[in-house]
């Protein structure tokens, strides 16, 4: 199978959590839908238009957490925007909000990182994602949008991998994954040396999927294990995808 693979890099970011209010936590890393998104809109897709497309079942994607992050949480004053002309501030009054904000550890030399492998069972789209991609070395890998990794000041840019090609296997031994693992598909975890490794594991609930009038579908939520430290995880799995360099993924579901 054909997987495209990209770095998501940025300064900060900000994943909402769709249950926060008055003040805005984040997730750990893009959730699916998220991801679903950036790639609409690099594609040039209209909002809320491309949900079917890249629903779980014509669309596989796999993230991996490549530098360790910490988070923060900062009281933003935020404008209140309903036009163009209202980006000055003379709309309301500014509102302030403490939200969640994820960063390197080391803001001032570091930078948050993601891997990203997207699979599509459209051919057109995998070409259509795979030009785009590939225009430039660096930067936002896009004709249409800037990608931002949250909200519309979370600026981010591309490191585009390329095309590779990947085998799905099945194995019933403890491997190491580089990408974070759903926890349906777990059916072993290597717990060995873990303390004397610095693993740092964590169980977020991460959005997946949206039916056309934005709703999560029935399986639209899935438990997802992260290793905070950005080491790959080692243990036995329900299927995975073996990729050229020794590198395994395992397809969010």
């Amino acid at each position: 199978m054909n997987v495209l693979s990209f770095h998501l890099k940025a300064k900060m970011a900000h994943f909402r959590r769709y249950y926060s209010n008055s003040s805005s936590l984040t997730y750990s890393i893009p959730p699916r839908t998220t991801i679903c998104g950036i790639l609409a809109g690099i594609l040039g897709m209209e909002r809320d238009s491309y949900y079917d497309q890249f629903s779980m079942k014509n669309c596989d994607i796999a993230v991996a957490l490549r530098n360790q992050i910490k988070k923060q949480i900062h009281t933003l004053n935020l404008l209140k925007v309903e036009a163009n002309k209202h980006l000055n501030g003379s709309y309301g009054v500014h509102k302030q909000i403490p939200t969640e904000m994820i960063m390197p550890t080391n803001i001032r030399t570091g930078n948050l990182h993601y891997q990203i492998w997207v699979h599509h069972k459209e051919t057109d789209i995998m070409n259509a994602l795979h030009k785009l991609l590939g225009q430039t070395e660096l930067g936002y890998g896009s004709a249409y949008m800037p990608v931002s990794l949250g909200t519309a000041y979370h600026l981010g840019w591309l490191e585009y991998v390329g095309r590779v090609e990947g085998v799905e296997c099945s194995s019933e031994e403890d491997l190491e994954f580089d990408s974070v693992l759903p926890i349906n598909l777990i059916k072993n975890l290597c717990l060995d040396n873990i303390s004397d490794k610095g693993f740092w594991f964590i169980r977020e609930e991460l959005p997946m999927e949206f039916d056309k009038d934005r709703r999560i579908t029935d399986k639209g939520m899935g438990d997802i294990l992260i290793n905070l430290t950005a080491m790959p995880i080692k243990a036995q799995v329900n299927g995975h995808v073996e990729l050229p360099g020794n590198k395994r993924i395992v397809w969010l579901r």
